[in-house]
């Protein structure tokens, strides 16, 4: 199991159109068992913090390359939603996580 751990930092668009975006993303994930686990904020962020966090899971780490490698995402998802993201995102960061701890 990997997990993806997204920090989306939204354009002058704000949250309404971080949530648009998303409407579109998220559900692409599902078709290589991607399953979005949380998505989470706070009411007031500065401008050096994401305005939104998500946890985003994988059973394997070749299920995650296969959704990074699928033609049809790499070439239907950008023109679909490359400028929209462009337009309602400003910064993204993405930390993978392939190790887990129970203390």
């Amino acid at each position: 199991m990997i997990q993806i751990i997204v920090l989306l930092y939204a354009s002058k668009n704000g949250m309404e159109g971080l949530r648009e975006f998303e409407s579109k993303a998220i559900p692409i994930l599902s078709e290589h068992k991607g399953i979005l686990i949380s998505a989470s904020s706070n009411q007031e962020v500065s401008e050096d913090e994401p305005d939104e966090i998500h946890v985003i899971q994988f059973p394997s780490a070749a299920d995650f390359e296969a959704y990074k490698c699928d033609p049809s995402i790499i070439t239907d998802w950008y023109k679909a939603l490359a400028s929209l993201k462009n337009e309602m995102i400003r910064k993204m960061d993405v930390l993978i996580t392939h190790n887990f701890y129970q203390y």
